[in-house]
């Protein structure tokens, strides 16, 4: 498989974790392409699925909609800002 297309682009490494994650849980095949491979530097992270994945893959990142806050909670298991409010 050569030719990938992007379905997403993100800002974070986490984001694109969580959101690769999620893609493949739902059988599409889904690779991140950044544009550095420096852990901790803020970097854009690119989503990349076949072609023939990519109705699929947008529908379920559609689907999937997480805000900023859910990202971040997704990706390291703390609550969201909301909820540890008392």
């Amino acid at each position: 498989m050569d030719k990938w297309e992007t379905a997403v682009v993100v800002a974070d490494a986490l984001s694109a974790q969580v959101l690769l994650g999620r893609l493949l849980s739902e059988g599409v095949t889904a690779r991140v392409q950044s544009d550095t491979a420096l852990l901790g530097v803020a970097r854009q992270c690119r989503i990349q699925v076949p072609p023939d994945m990519m109705h699929r893959a947008r529908w379920v990142l559609w689907q999937t909609r997480f805000s900023e806050d859910e990202l971040a909670s997704l990706a390291t298991g703390a609550a969201p800002a909301d909820e540890t409010a008392p």
